[in-house]
């Protein structure tokens, strides 16, 4: 078997459905990752017992289970695994999503070939919930580039499910924060003159909308609220100017109303 130094992250709670489905994606990688962590984050439901089942079925990889205290949220559960990683480079995956066989790979040598670059994303897709077997991916190289601070404050291009970064980043995740932690985090790697750089090719897949279905996205509201404190909270740690936060706060409020709107015809029409 193949292995390479990556230590995977998957923060879970309640969700005893869809965590095979994950763990499954990992360890049926053409480039098996060192060591797996699965962090409940005090689940109410069976997902506890659920992650030591997989820990035997899945027994020909290294998983680790951390069981929080309490309910801290992602980013507290992130946190929590990426402290006890041992390899160099780290990939985060939610419990409701997969990974293509060839991601870890793909990402892995390409970081390996650019030891300056510390956080690596790329393309995402949605499949449906019960798609058999693997999606195809493009024949022809992808395009790789850097993301600029600017593009990324109004477009996040980097999904958490696509992140693949140096273990020694300074940085984490912000822990008191439910919403838009990921995003936060991204930002103040950029701001901070980390350069993050974007696979354009599909190597990881949800198999639900970005918002408005299950999951912490399903409170749009609470979604909106969790990206304008993230600029808040770049402003505060002077980051951004304040005639930035200006602009970036109405580009958010007009995002959320489309979704807002996007959401309530989906829901009243069944499109």
């Amino acid at each position: 078997m193949n292995t390479v130094p990556v230590s995977v992250i998957i923060p879970c709670y309640n969700c005893s459905r869809t965590i095979e489905r994950a763990v499954l994606s990992v360890v049926n990688q053409t480039a098996c990752p060192a060591e797996l962590f699965l962090i409940d984050d005090a689940s109410t439901d069976n997902t506890l017992q659920r992650l030591f089942d997989l820990q035997r079925k899945y027994a020909r990889i290294r998983i680790n289970i951390i069981s929080l205290p309490r309910n801290q949220g992602p980013g507290a559960a992130r946190n929590a695994g990426w402290n006890q990683s041992a390899e160099p480079y780290l990939a985060f995956l939610d419990a409701d999503d997969a990974w293509h066989p060839e991601k870890i790979r793909y990402q892995y040598e390409w970081m390996k070939k650019h030891p300056h670059v510390a956080v690596t994303s790329h393309r995402c897709i949605q499949i449906a919930p019960h798609t058999d077997g693997f999606w195809k991916l493009p024949s022809d190289p992808a395009a790789v580039y850097v993301l600029k601070p600017l593009r990324l404050l109004f477009w996040n291009q980097i999904l958490t499910r696509s992140v693949m970064l140096h273990r020694m980043v300074a940085f984490r995740f912000p822990e008191n924060k439910r919403y838009s932690e990921d995003y936060c985090l991204w930002l103040e790697m950029v701001l901070n003159g980390i350069s993050a750089w974007y696979m354009d090719i599909p190597l990881a897949a949800s198999f639900k909308s970005a918002y408005g279905e299950e999951g912490l996205s399903r409170d749009l509201v609470a979604m909106e609220k969790g990206e304008l404190d993230t600029y808040q909270r770049l402003w505060r740690k002077k980051l951004l100017p304040t005639g930035l936060i200006i602009g970036l706060t109405g580009f958010s409020l007009i995002k959320h109303l489309r979704r807002t709107i996007i959401h309530w015809v989906k829901a009243t029409h069944g499109f």
